[in-house]
C-alpha cells in the first residue's frame, strides 16, 4: 500500500539521519569565504561497524565523559567532536522517542476515562439492585440491559458446555472433590461468571474505595445480601479478602488474554508475585484461535517478598469467555470437597475483565476474592490493610508494569541496531529473573529448593536459607534478610532508597563512591519504575570498572529496588552483537528491598504512615564437606545485615527532611 511504502521510507530515514554525522567545511584554500557567509557543511555517513560501536555504548552509558569519548574515537576512527555530536543527536532523539509515547499514553488514558464517564452516567441515570427485576411501568436501563444478554449467553455457553462435557470420561478427571462430576463444574462455573460481572460493574454499596489508593475493599455486609450467604463463609481458621482495582494497560486485549490463559507465560508476566503456575487438567479447549471458551484446572503459587509472610498455593477452575464489544472475561474459581473443606486458601469467583481501548491499550479491571488461613503471618503485618499483600491492587500493578516496559522496549530497539535489540531484551530477562529470584529467596517456599538455616526473618531473628547451586555441589546460593518497620511513608522511603546522593551512604557495593544513573533499558508505569544500569564512579586509586543492573518499580500497594552489579566486561558482552543464548546462563545474585505500606487513612495509601521494609542479598559461599555452611560464614553474614539494617535506617531517618519538607497534618492546614 502506499501509505506503508511511505511509512517504511520515514522510518528509514530517520536510521539513515542516525548515521550520519553534520560536520562543518571550510573552502579548500583554506580561507573563509566572503564575509558573513556560513561554512559549507558536509553529512558523513557511519559504516555499519562504526554505528555498532556507538549504539552498543549508548545502551549502557548515555553520557560518555572525555577519557570515554577518547576511547569511542580511538575505537570507530572518528574526531572527538564527531563522537560527541552524535551522542548529543541521540539523546534528542530519544527524548523526542519518549515524548511521543507519553503523548500515546495519555491519549489512551483520556479514552479509557471518557468510557469510563460514559458508563457511570448511564449507570447514574437508573440506579439498580442486580439481583432484582426492573418495577412495573419502568423502562431498565441499558447497563440493566446489558447484564441481561450477557447472563444469557452465559446460560447458553454453559448449556453447550454440558452437552460437550458429557463426551468426556469421567474416569480421566482429577481434581480436588467432586472429580467426576462435571455438570457440577459448569454449574460453578456460570454462578460464578454471573457474579463477576455483577462485582466487576457494581458500584457502592458492594465497593469501599481506599483513599488514595486506587482500589475499593468488598463491603462483606452488602455482599452477603445481594449473594446470599456462602456454605463456607464462616469457615473457622479463616479470613476473608476481596479488593477490586481497575487500571490502563500498554496491550491489546488478545495479548493479555494470551499471557494470562498460558500457566508459563502467566509466569513470566507476574515476576516476584507469581512463583509457579501449571494447568493440571483441560476441561475445555476451543476449537477456533485464541481461548474463548477455555475451562483449565490450575494451580499457582504466590509469593510475598517477605520471610514474614506465607506463600498462598491454590488449585482453581480457570474460564475465558468473549463478550459483547471485544470484552473479554476470565474467572477463577476453587472447587472444594464433598464436606465443605479446603486447602488454606480458596478462591471465590475472582478474575480480569478486558475491555479493549484501541489496538495497544486495554482498560482492565481485577477482582481478587479469597478465603484464606493467615495464622502464618507475624504480627509485624498485621495492621496493613486487608488484600494489599496479595490483593487485586498488586495483580494489575505487575501487569501495567510488565505491559509497559515490553512496549517501551519494543519502541526503542526500532531506533537501534539488532545487536542493541537482543541486548536491551537480555537484559530485561535478567532483571526479571532477579526480582524472581530475590522473592523466592526470601519467601524460602515450602517443599522448595531453599532449606531454612536459621531465623524467623526479623531484625533481632535474621533469617538464612541457602540452595545448592546448579553447576557446583561444593557451593551454595545462601539468602540473608529480614523485615523491619521504617517510621516513613512509602513514598518517602522508596524515593530516599533510590536517591543516588545518599547511596553511597548505605550501599555496601557503592563503598562510598559516587554513583550515576547511565541509561534506562526499559520504563514501566511512571517516572520510578524502570529497569536501568548504574556506574559507579571510583577513586584515582581503584580502576575497578563494576556497573550495576537495577529493576525497580513502585505503586501504592507496594515497592521494590532489586539490583546487583555486573562487570564492564559482561555487560559489554550482552550488549554484543554475537549469539545471547549463553547470556541467559549467566549467574548473577540480588540484592534489595521490598516495601509495603502502613495505611494511613488520612493521607492517603502510600503518602502517610510508615513502611515495612525486607531487605536481604544472595551471595555464594563454599559448602562445609558438602553437607551445609560453615558456621563462621554464617555469622558473618547475619552481622553483615545487621549492620546494613542499622545503617539503612539511620540514613533515611537523618536525611528525610534535608530532601523533604515538613508535611503539615490536616488539622493544621488552613
Amino acid at each position: 500500500m502506499p501509505g506503508n511504502r511511505g511509512g517504511r521510507r520515514r522510518k528509514a530515514g530517520r536510521r539513515a539521519r542516525d548515521n550520519e554525522l553534520d560536520i562543518p567545511q571550510s573552502n579548500s584554500d583554506g580561507h573563509d569565504g566572503a564575509e558573513g557567509s556560513q561554512p559549507k557543511r558536509r553529512l558523513q555517513r557511519l559504516n555499519p561497524q562504526q554505528t555498532q560501536v556507538l549504539e552498543g555504548f549508548f545502551s549502557i552509558c548515555a553520557h560518555p565523559d572525555e577519557n570515554q569519548r577518547m576511547g569511542l574515537s580511538e575505537s570507530t576512527g572518528l574526531s572527538m567532536q564527531q563522537v560527541k555530536f552524535w551522542f548529543q543527536n541521540k539523546r534528542t532523539y530519544m527524548k523526542h522517542l519518549t515524548g511521543k509515547e507519553e503523548s500515546y499514553r495519555m491519549k489512551a488514558q483520556n479514552e479509557m476515562l471518557r468510557e469510563e464517564n460514559k458508563r457511570l452516567a448511564s449507570a447514574a441515570k437508573a440506579s439498580f439492585c442486580p439481583s432484582c427485576v426492573a418495577l412495573p411501568g419502568q423502562n431498565p436501563s441499558v447497563e440493566v440491559q446489558r447484564l441481561k444478554e450477557e447472563n444469557e449467553s452465559l446460560r447458553q455457553q454453559v448449556s453447550q458446555l454440558r452437552a460437550e462435557a458429557h463426551q468426556l470420561d469421567p474416569s480421566t478427571v482429577n481434581i480436588i472433590g467432586r472429580e467426576n462430576d462435571i455438570d457440577a463444574i459448569a454449574e460453578l462455573v456460570q454462578n460464578a461468571m454471573h457474579e463477576f460481572v455483577v462485582l466487576s460493574e457494581s458500584g457502592g454499596p458492594l465497593w469501599m474505595p481506599v483513599p488514595g489508593g486506587s482500589l475499593d475493599l468488598l463491603n462483606k455486609v452488602a455482599y452477603a445480601q445481594t449473594f446470599g450467604a456462602r456454605s463456607s463463609a464462616n469457615a473457622i481458621g479463616f479470613r476473608v479478602e476481596a479488593t477490586r482495582a481497575d487500571g490502563m494497560v500498554m496491550m491489546e486485549a488478545k495479548q493479555i488474554v494470551d499471557y494470562i490463559m498460558d500457566s508459563e507465560c502467566y509466569t513470566s508476566f507476574c515476576p516476584g508475585t507469581l512463583t509457579s503456575a501449571k494447568t493440571t487438567k483441560i476441561y475445555k479447549w476451543p476449537t477456533n484461535a485464541g481461548y474463548n471458551g477455555a475451562m483449565h484446572l490450575m494451580t499457582a503459587e504466590t509469593v510475598f517478598p517477605s520471610p514474614l509472610v506465607p506463600s498462598r498455593k491454590c488449585t482453581f477452575v480457570r474460564c475465558c469467555r468473549g463478550m459483547q464489544n471485544g470484552t473479554v472475561i476470565i474467572v477463577d474459581v476453587s472447587l472444594d470437597n464433598g464436606d465443605g473443606t479446603f486447602f488454606k486458601c480458596r478462591k471465590m469467583p475472582s478474575g480480569l475483565l478486558i475491555r479493549s481501548l484501541n489496538s495497544d491499550a486495554s482498560q482492565v479491571t481485577v477482582i481478587e476474592h479469597v478465603q484464606v488461613n493467615d495464622a502464618g503471618v507475624h504480627e509485624l503485618y498485621r495492621p496493613t490493610l486487608s488484600g494489599l499483600m496479595f490483593g487485586a491492587r498488586r495483580w494489575l500493578s505487575s501487569i501495567e508494569r510488565q505491559s509497559a516496559r515490553m512496549r517501551d522496549l519494543f519502541l526503542l530497539t526500532q531506533s537501534t541496531s539488532a545487536a542493541n535489540m537482543n541486548g536491551r531484551k537480555t537484559l530485561m530477562k535478567i532483571a526479571d529473573d532477579l526480582l524472581a529470584g530475590y522473592a523466592n529467596g526470601i519467601a524460602a517456599v515450602p517443599g522448595g529448593r531453599w532449606t531454612i538455616l536459621r531465623g524467623a526473618g526479623t531484625e533481632d531473628d535474621i533469617r538464612v536459607t541457602y540452595r545448592r547451586k546448579d553447576d557446583d555441589d561444593d557451593t551454595a546460593v545462601v539468602s540473608v534478610c529480614a523485615a523491619f518497620h521504617l517510621p516513613l511513608p512509602l513514598r518517602m522511603a522508596f524515593d530516599l532508597l533510590r536517591n543516588i546522593q545518599l547511596r553511597p551512604k548505605w550501599d555496601v557495593l557503592v563503598n562510598g563512591n559516587s554513583v550515576r544513573e547511565e541509561v534506562a533499558v526499559c520504563k514501566g508505569v511512571g517516572g520510578f519504575d524502570d529497569v536501568s544500569i548504574l556506574h559507579i564512579k571510583h577513586n584515582a586509586e581503584n580502576n575497578e570498572n563494576i556497573m550495576i543492573l537495577q529493576n525497580s518499580g513502585y505503586d501504592v500497594s507496594g515497592a521494590f529496588m532489586i539490583y546487583c552489579p555486573v562487570d564492564i566486561q559482561l555487560m559489554n558482552e550482552i550488549m554484543s552483537p554475537s549469539d545471547m543464548g549463553e547470556s541467559n546462563k549467566v549467574s548473577l545474585y540480588p540484592t534489595g528491598f521490598s516495601l509495603l505500606p502502613v495505611d494511613d487513612s488520612a493521607l492517603g495509601l502510600g503518602e502517610g504512615g510508615a513502611t515495612l521494609v525486607t531487605a536481604g542479598y544472595q551471595i555464594l559461599l563454599k559448602l562445609a564437606r558438602g553437607t551445609g555452611l560453615y558456621p563462621r560464614s554464617v555469622s558473618t553474614a547475619v552481622s553483615l545485615m545487621t549492620e546494613n539494617i542499622a545503617t539503612i535506617r539511620k540514613t533515611l531517618t537523618n536525611s528525610h527532611p534535608i530532601f523533604y519538607k515538613k508535611r503539615q497534618s490536616p488539622n493544621n492546614l488552613g
